[in-house]
């Protein structure tokens, strides 16, 4: 029939915003929506110009630029976690200032949520109908 690319390219659109589970490994997962998704997209509107600006050209100082991505993440794309810990003490339940407090934390899992939220795969019509039926 040939290379469907709705099937094959197309983004399940409720997946994008409200997240897809993701396995980090030894029981662990986070719930991750899609960088750029349209309520990340119109919360990012939000922030004041001038802030935006800092942002954009790159003249936010390293702590703030971390502050922000780390408050920006967990509130817009990461959405939830189980099964984590932080040195052998488990997680408590999600929250976006917990999520922020683990991202100002650890670098790697900061851009980890960033890089799963950038992949396109995850959200993948095919994919996400999958991960459904299991």
């Amino acid at each position: 029939m040939g290379f469907d690319l709705g099937e094959e390219l197309g983004s399940n659109e409720v997946a994008e915003v409200e997240g897809v589970w993701i396995p980090l490994g030894d029981g662990g997962s986070i719930k991750v929506a899609r960088l750029g998704n349209k309520e990340a997209q119109a919360a990012y509107r939000k922030i004041p110009r001038e802030m935006r600006r800092l942002i954009e050209t790159g003249k936010m100082d390293n702590k703030q630029a971390i502050n922000f991505l780390a408050s920006f993440l967990s509130g817009n794309i990461l959405k939830d976690w189980k099964g984590l810990v932080d040195k052998g003490k488990s997680l408590p339940k999600y929250s976006p200032e917990e999520g922020a407090k683990m991202m100002k934390k650890y670098r790697r899992f900061r851009e980890k949520v960033w890089e799963l939220s950038a992949e396109d795969d995850n959200f993948n019509v095919d994919e996400v109908e999958q991960d459904v039926k299991n």
